[in-house]
């Protein structure tokens, strides 16, 4: 924080510094058992809905990798109530038949062939709802929350939330304030989320829609995000997140109409290393998936990357293939595959493991 202003700095009320805590890059994320990656299509359900049982289970939308029940913005401040007892509702369910409920595949047993659940979260509306939440009996079950608008005002107030929640809890906190738009805000928030919680940051979720409207916008129906202002955003949080170990979400597209805008943004979103994206319809699933298999080509010059005696640089399939720089992209590409599965280039046969 010493790059900031004495202005700026006092606008951080109710929070602490952690500029003193800085260590090295990596240093202190904690390990999980699951990737970020199988986080791949996501559904946000109103906490209100009474099938989110079915989807758990798998009745329906058998290939979704991750649910998020909302009990923000998708739920009127009239229903807070109902979505609560329904929440409440469909966790004594799960507690019930939780025998007959597979787990997600963890990292370490990706190559699995069981059918599993989705990861399930939860996204409470605010800081007091998810230390309510954290007394809800069986709320051990999900895998973790998505915060909403988390940033250097609010991160005290999550931190203290987080508390009672098991070490074990998966965080998602989303990036969607108009206090994202400051280079220096998010240094700090980088540092911030590696010493504030016990429990692990997941990935980090970029939301789209409210940086939009932060700058009085709306996503235009014939853009990628990343020719917009929230997608040069969307550069600069990947340059100031990443570098610290984070993973990143990329921002929902909300035309269904678009299919072909939905996939070219999507190429993108993978190109980045943005680790899934948000849908908002069952027809958006299977799109997602495809874009996120990895090319045969490109696992078996990841596979060379990482193979035991591969030389400090070596040419393979026409290119220049160095492990020092290229061995964190390599592992990613194989973490991909193991989610994903893989494609033949050039043309669309894949085999997927969903």
């Amino acid at each position: 924080m010493s790059d900031m202003s004495n202005n700026e700095c006092h606008l951080y009320q109710n929070t602490q510094s952690y500029a003193h805590l800085i260590t090295e890059r990596h240093a202190m994320l904690k390990p999980h058992m699951h990737h970020p990656y199988q986080l791949g299509a996501s559904l946000y359900m109103p906490a209100t809905r009474q099938d989110i049982w079915q989807v758990i289970k798998r009745d329906k939308l058998p290939t979704i990798n991750s649910i998020i029940i909302c009990l923000e913005d998708a739920v009127s401040h009239h229903d807070v109530e109902l979505a609560l007892e329904r929440l409440q509702t469909l966790l004594h369910t799960w507690a019930t038949h939780v025998d007959s409920i597979n787990e997600p595949i963890q990292q370490a047993d990706m190559q699995s062939e069981q059918p599993t659940r989705p990861l399930v979260f939860v996204r409470p509306r605010h800081p007091a709802m998810l230390e309510q939440l954290s007394n809800f009996t069986h709320i051990d079950l999900i895998d973790g929350f998505v915060m909403p608008k988390v940033d250097m005002y609010s991160l005290s107030n999550w931190r203290m939330a987080c508390q009672n929640l098991s070490t074990e809890m998966l965080l998602m906190p989303t990036l969607e304030t108009a206090a994202l738009f400051n280079p220096h805000h998010n240094q700090e928030l980088a540092i911030g989320f590696k010493e504030a919680f016990n429990q692990p940051v997941f990935a980090l979720r970029i939301g789209g829609n409210d940086l939009f409207a932060a700058l009085r916008l709306r996503r235009p129906k014939n853009s990628l995000v990343y020719d917009t202002p929230v997608g040069t955003l969307a550069y600069q949080l990947l340059g100031c997140f990443v570098p610290h170990g984070f993973y990143l979400s990329a921002p929902v597209f909300e035309y269904l109409d678009e299919p072909t805008l939905f996939m070219q943004e999507l190429t993108r979103d993978v190109s980045l290393g943005l680790v899934g994206k948000t849908v908002i319809h069952p027809s958006q699933i299977a799109l997602v998936q495809q874009a996120y298999c990895v090319p045969l080509s490109i696992l078996d010059e990841a596979q060379a990357i990482l193979h035991s005696e591969a030389k400090a640089v070596f040419k393979y399939n026409n290119t220049m293939l160095e492990p020092a720089t290229h061995r964190a992209w390599a592992t990613e590409i194989v973490n991909r595959a193991n989610v994903f599965g893989t494609i033949n280039d050039g043309n669309n046969d894949y085999t997927a493991r969903l």
